[in-house]
């Protein structure tokens, strides 16, 4: 039953709202003298009335579930079960070996407080500390991510240097290529021209062979047909082509780089629920 208490912190009996004086060790109930005849009526041996002072002193001993009038002050050991003398004696703990409850229970106790004072002293300031490294680490989790993605927004933006750099130098390469071709084709069209002025002469005396009846020019004349006939060979100049290279983006993804994976270190999940059971 809840201890009730005023804003002083006087502490009253829970039947009549008076100040309290002693203390039901079974029944975990505060009273006042008055009241302690009503609270035993229903049988002395059911209660354990103590001095407020001493409320909490009074070791219950379990019940025994096989005789409801005996409580409990052994442990079966092979059966691993609260015993009373009774049971002690019975066919069924034949041969047992028994442990005394009050032993396992100051030994119990002993780990108890040992527990408290290193819950207390260790792994509390532990975990005290481990959740504020969680909540700095919650409330600096967008700007880490924000110079992540800074990180690789700057590394993206020197590939994009680097590959202008390499499309201005292949523009470039192209611009001198042009140059060149087109020098190469003025230097044929030049030697085309001038062929077609030889041919004109050729022709004009050619005519006038023609037309002559001078046996001599007729007979001296060197054919010039095979010569004139070589500037009807085709010359191609063609122009340089852009041979470009499949983007593979998994190729290009290992080029560019990679991010880490989160690292994550876990307690066992067996452990992890062996305290959940044990704190509910």
């Amino acid at each position: 039953m809840e201890q009730r208490s005023t804003a002083q912190d006087v502490h009253r009996c829970d039947l009549c709202e008076t100040i309290v004086h002693s203390y039901c060790d079974f029944c975990h109930v505060n009273l006042c003298k008055p009241c302690i005849g009503e609270h035993i009526s229903d049988g002395y041996d059911k209660h354990k009335i103590v001095p407020f002072k001493d409320r909490g002193s009074t070791l219950i001993f379990p019940k025994c579930k096989e005789h409801d009038h005996k409580n409990c002050k052994f442990q079966c050991n092979d059966c691993n079960v609260f015993v009373c003398s009774s049971c002690m004696a019975s066919e069924q703990h034949r041969g047992h070996i028994f442990k005394e409850i009050l032993e396992e229970y100051e030994k119990m106790k002993r780990r108890v407080e040992n527990d408290i004072r290193r819950l207390e002293e260790i792994v509390s300031p532990k975990c005290k500390e481990k959740a504020l490294y969680f909540e700095t680490q919650l409330s600096n989790l967008d700007g880490t991510y924000e110079k992540l993605t800074a990180e690789i927004t700057r590394h993206g933006e020197q590939w994009h240097r680097e590959i202008d750099i390499v499309i201005n130098k292949m523009k470039t390469e192209t611009s001198v290529i042009k140059e060149k071709h087109r020098d190469k084709l003025q230097e044929h069209l030049d030697e085309i021209k001038q062929q077609q002025d030889l041919m004109k002469k050729a022709l004009l005396a050619l005519r006038d062979i023609k037309k002559s009846n001078e046996m001599s020019k007729t007979i001296e004349y060197m054919p010039t047909i095979r010569i004139f006939s070589m500037a009807l060979y085709k010359v191609n100049v063609t122009p340089p082509t852009f041979k470009s290279v499949t983007i593979d983006r998994e190729q290009l993804l290992t080029l560019f780089g990679h991010i880490t994976p989160m690292s994550i270190m876990e307690p066992s999940l067996p452990l992890l629920f062996h305290y959940k059971e044990l704190v509910h």
